[in-house]
């Protein structure tokens, strides 16, 4: 089964589980075959790693301009295209990202 991309599934406001579960196809998490009722629980339950890290990457998209998000957690695709340019001086000016390892074994 053919999956469109993350901008076709998220054209209208989708509740952050169903949109996890439709991020979590695209990147090959689930199969395409996979029921959203055989997994919805991942999203439910606190501290599921799995449900938490979809749902994080969705705030991120969130964060970056590429999602909106409303108070009734749901999501869509921004159908404003974001600023996603960055100059020299944006990147130097900032500082690394949390989830950017600092002090690498090697």
């Amino acid at each position: 089964m053919a999956v469109g991309g993350l901008r076709d599934v998220l054209v209208d406001w989708t509740d952050y589980d169903a949109a996890g579960f439709e991020l979590g196809k695209i990147l090959g998490v689930f199969p395409g075959n996979q029921s959203f009722g055989g997994v919805k629980r991942m999203f439910w339950v606190d501290g599921y790693p799995l449900g938490e890290m979809l749902v994080d990457i969705l705030d991120r998209m969130t964060e970056a301009g590429v999602l909106i998000k409303n108070e009734d957690l749901q999501y869509r695709w921004n159908p404003d295209e974001p600023d996603l340019s960055l100059t020299r001086g944006a990147v130097e000016s900032t500082s690394p990202p949390s989830h950017t390892p600092r002090n690498l074994p090697w």
